[in-house]
This record gives structure tokens, sequence and C-alpha cells, in this order.
């Protein structure tokens, strides 16, 4: 990248502070940025930080008088940092398109214009792969899948058979798309494997994070919708449904059947029991395990998830326990009550 701050400025529609002819060649952090780099300032939190940068220019809430720099000043200064750092991620250096010598195409695979299959990735019958999209070294994709235009597959990805992926999907490394799910009966004390024949569909727009696994339905789908974003090490079973623009953090396990509504944020390390419903705009602190339903708006947190207002006093009263134990055997003492065998 090579702007002066002027153009930058009319790119995220600014005000300009300062000289608009400095170049910028990249972006970097309060702390880590160099000169010839853009950076921002959140808040009022950063200005210290800010005085002492050494990124050549800043994008800002509100002009800073004592900072010398050029000032671009955005009513959002991150998304417009943003905005300019994908100018910069665009640049990298991406694989040229075409198949490497060492992959395996199947003959009746139907790649659009500008694929770029890299080495020793397989791409079985019948998969039909969109225009501009990138499969990296060791990618898997089995038969009868569809993946869109513009979609980026890391290395060392499966995605089985029947499959289907939309445009502008990213799936990091070690991912396992439409691996079976886990299903089983007892019959006389064994378990008999309950066939696992449905797919999955994968909408435009998603992220899924490495080493996630998204299983394939029993019958029928399981769906990821439009643009939701899934981080690493996350587990969705069979027949779960995703709602579109929600958020998974790492290490989320969503149970079979389970179905999550728009735009929920589930934090890290959340349980989510099978067959429940969690309503539109929910929020799921970290560590929560979801038992029952909830409705569209919950805030909830703890083991069982509790309301959050609730799950606080909660915590308040755990953390009060040791001394509240303490009194009642004090009392106890005075009036010659002996502790029982628990209370010693």
């Amino acid at each position: 990248m090579n702007l002066s701050v002027q153009e930058i400025t009319r790119l995220v529609s600014g005000e300009l502070k300062g000289d608009g002819s400095v170049a910028i060649r990249g972006v970097g952090s309060l702390a880590g940025a160099k000169p010839g780099d853009l950076t921002f300032v959140k808040d009022a939190r950063y200005v210290k930080a800010a005085a002492q940068t050494n990124a050549s220019a800043l994008i800002v809430p509100n002009a800073l008088p004592r900072i010398k720099k050029p000032q671009i000043i955005c009513k959002h200064p991150f998304l417009a940092f943003i905005k300019i750092a994908q100018m910069v991620e665009s640049e990298r250096e991406k694989p040229a398109p075409g198949v490497h010598p060492s992959a395996v195409i199947s003959p009746d695979a139907k790649l659009g214009r500008q694929v770029s299959i890299g080495a020793h990735a397989f791409v079985g019958p019948r998969v039909v792969i969109g225009d501009r999209t990138i499969i990296h070294p060791n990618v898997v994709i089995g038969p009868n899948c569809k993946i869109g235009a513009d979609s980026l597959i890391y290395p060392n990805v499966v995605i089985r058979e029947s499959v289907t992926i939309g445009h502008r999907v990213i799936i990091h490394p070690g991912a396992v798309i439409g691996n079976d799910g886990f299903g089983y009966v007892q019959s006389d004390g064994r378990h008999v494997k309950i066939p696992q024949i449905g797919t999955v569909e994968i909408e435009d727009d998603v992220e899924i994070g490495a080493l996630t696994t998204i299983a394939r339905a029993a019958l029928d789908k399981t769906v990821i919708k439009r643009g939701v974003k899934i981080d690493c090490h996350s587990h969705i079973a069979h027949n779960v449904v995703i709602g579109e623009d929600s958020m998974l953090i790492a290490y989320a396990k969503i149970a079979g059947g389970a179905a999550i509504g728009r735009n929920c944020l589930i934090a890290e390390d959340v349980g989510i029991n099978d067959n429940i419903t969690v309503g539109d705009r929910s929020m799921i602190g970290g560590g929560s395990n979801v038992y029952k339903s909830l409705p569209p708006g919950s805030v909830v947190w703890g083991s069982p998830a509790n309301p959050l207002a609730l799950e606080k006093k909660l915590q308040s009263l755990l953390k009060r326990l040791p001394a509240l134990r303490e009194t009642v055997r004090k009392i106890a003492k005075r009036l010659g009550i002996s502790p029982s065998r628990d209370e010693e």
C-alpha cells in the first residue's frame, strides 16, 4: 500500500487535521507501529499511548491538539482502520490460479475461473468449485460437494461428501466439515450406529476456525447460516441450525438438534444441550452450560445458565458462604447444638 493521508481521509469519509501529503505504507498498533504506518485511537483511554506511537498518522474520534502528527477524525475510528487494514490484507501474496501438479482432481470436477488448487489436494467426483476460490495444500474435498466463489480453504481441511459451501467462506486449517454425527441407540447392551446420511449446508460469508468440526445431519442437514463466525476448536453437532450473523467463540460445543437464533453471541467454552432453542440476540457468558431453551434477547451466565443478574447474585453469595458457615457454627455452639458430620 502506498497512499497519502489525504487519500485515506477520503476513503474513510473522515476529516483531516494536519499534513495530508504524508505517505502511508502500512498499518500497525499504537505500540507496534513504525514510521510510515497508520494506527488508530479507539477512545480517550489510549491518548497517552497515542502520544508515544511511532506511527506517521492516526485515525481518532476527536482531534488531539497535543499530538502534532496528521490525524483523520472519524466517528468510528476502529471501523475506519479496519477498512484500511483490509486493503493491506488484499495485497498479501496469494497462491496463483492453477492446479499444482501433485493435486488429484477428479475428471468430472468443475473448476471455476482463476481457481487455485494447492499441492497434494484431493478434489473428488462431481465437485463444483466457484470462481477465484483458493484451495490450499492437503485439502480433501469429497464427492458431490459444491463450494462457491471467492472462498478460502486453508491447509488440511477435510470436507466430506455432499457438503454445500457458499460464497466468500473462510475455513481455517484442520477443520472438518461433514463428519458423521454422534448418533447411537442401545440394543441388548450394545451401541448400534444410527446412519448419518444427511449433509451440511454453509451459507455465504461464514468463517470457521481452525480444528472446528461441523457434523453432518442424521437426516436433512446441519445449517450454518449467512455471516456466522465460529472460532477455533468448536464443535457443531448433527442437525444444528445456527442463525444469521451469530458468533461462537473458541471451544463452543453445540449438541445435536439445537437451534441458535440470529445475532447471538456464544462466549468461550459454552455447552448447549441437545434440542435446545436459543432465541435471537441472546448472549451466553463464558463457561456456561445451557440446559433449557432461552427466549429472544436472553443474557445468561453460569452452569446451569441463569439470567445474568441472578448469577451475579449467586456468585456473590457463594463467596460469603465460608464466613456464613463459621457464623452458624458459633451460634450452634452457643446453643449446644452438635454439628452434623457434614459440617465437621
